[in-house]
């Protein structure tokens, strides 16, 4: 399933088109899509975790970052003005999110890759000025693992 493919929540249909933009209080422009299969008109976070949320997405992405660094529940809630109950409810709404958080973490933290890349003239079958040959290879090499790709 590729999940950069917007489905209707109504038919599942991918006959989607951008109908509207809209611009929220705290979290920018969103779109308004519309579904040619079934008429099903529905916002980009329809089905999301982020669904329905009012606070800005930065407040809850600190919050939670200060809670997983240790910060108790009622310190949070000081730190941060917002009811207990909020931080409790956030939590479990985005719990499900952990995974897929944590593979991004790992994936931003530990896997950047820096690739370096340079293209080498290769004579094929005869000797020809380099402007005359298709024998052009280009070489890119991660820097960290050395692992090199040939196109």
């Amino acid at each position: 399933m590729d999940i950069t493919i917007i489905h209707c929540p109504n038919c599942q249909g991918n006959d989607i088109h951008r109908h509207t933009v809209y611009e929220t209080k705290n979290n920018g422009e969103r779109f308004v899509y519309k579904c040619s299969q079934c008429g099903e008109y529905f916002s980009e976070t329809k089905n999301t975790s982020i669904e329905g949320l009012r606070t800005p997405v930065s407040v809850i992405t600190d919050v939670l970052n200060a809670r997983a660094e240790g910060t108790g529940l009622n310190a949070c809630s000081r730190i941060f003005n917002v009811s207990k109950n909020t931080v409790i409810r956030w939590e479990r709404r985005f719990a499900s999110l952990m995974p897929t958080l944590m593979l991004y973490a790992l994936m931003h933290n530990f896997l950047q890759m820096t690739i370096e890349g340079d293209e080498t003239y290769t004579k094929v079958d005869t000797n020809k000025p380099a402007s005359e040959s298709e024998g052009w290879t280009i070489i890119l090499m991660e820097r960290a693992s050395r692992f090199i790709w040939e196109l």
